[in-house]
């Protein structure tokens, strides 16, 4: 929707890495966990604000966003354009992307635009139930997810060698890499990922699980499709590494200077 909005490609790939963790919630489910290590919390603000910010940077070098889009985007970005400069002689744009607006899940799962219906100031009901019902859907998928976060880590704890996890939590280079690892691996929700680093606190370093809670956020698998869908597949590839990069650089210097 940024892109259709006519923003640049560095725009919605600096907020795409980093809404996931400079919000509200994560922000104080990071500290209600890490409340006696406030430097990790605000190094994971820190450092997830520097690597969207150089991630971006280094895509703005791309002046022509459409080469880093699929087809299908970009070709409604061409269409966008022409209709923004004559938009007498480009008719039957139809597509809800082309329009504003937010949207929300409503009753039976049917998807309602947020300003039609659900904001209605003669219809408080109908606004109160499409609130209560996101809650419920957010609170079903999150509760999954910290489930079965929760239960990766147990298995770890429990069916990996206590010695070889004490070895590889203790090295710097080491449990940095294999706490990025397992990030991308679980790819857990940012608002409870927290938690589930905090089972690991007692084996590995701070900067280990720095490194776990910026670079988690950034490299979601669960959402590659959905990144599919608009970005072309070295892209998301080349933004990964990237973001990869950074994480271990910053949580390494942290790790050996502070």
């Amino acid at each position: 929707r940024f892109l259709l909005q006519g923003l640049p490609t560095s725009v919605a790939v600096g907020f795409l890495l980093a809404a996931p963790t400079l919000n509200p919630i994560v922000i104080w489910s990071t500290w209600i966990v890490f409340r006696d290590q406030p430097e990790i919390v605000w190094l994971r603000l820190l450092f997830s604000w520097m690597i969207a910010t150089i991630v971006a940077c280094i895509f703005s070098i791309q002046k022509d966003s459409r080469p880093m889009l699929q087809n299908l985007l970009a070709k409604r970005m061409k269409i966008r354009g022409n209709y923004l400069r004559s938009p007498e002689k480009v008719k039957g744009i139809n597509s809800p992307l082309l329009k504003g607006g937010h949207f929300l899940v409503g009753d039976s799962g049917k998807v309602e635009k947020f300003d039609q219906g659900l904001l209605n100031k003669n219809n408080t009901p109908k606004r109160l139930w499409g609130f209560l019902e996101n809650i419920n859907q957010e609170l079903r998928e999150l509760g999954g997810v910290l489930v079965g976060g929760s239960a990766i880590a147990a298995a770890i704890q429990v069916f990996v060698p206590r010695d070889f996890i004490l070895n590889l939590g203790q090295d710097t280079v080491t449990s940095i890499l294999a706490m990025m690892l397992l990030a991308a691996v679980v790819s857990i929700c940012s608002t409870v990922d927290s938690f589930f680093a905090l089972s690991f606190a007692g084996t590995f370093t701070s900067s280990s699980l720095l490194a776990f809670l910026v670079f988690g956020p950034m490299i979601d698998l669960k959402a590659v499709g959905l990144m599919l869908s608009i970005f072309k597949p070295r892209v998301i590839f080349y933004l990964f590494v990237l973001a990869a990069q950074l994480t271990f650089i910053l949580t390494l210097t942290y790790g050996y200077f502070f």
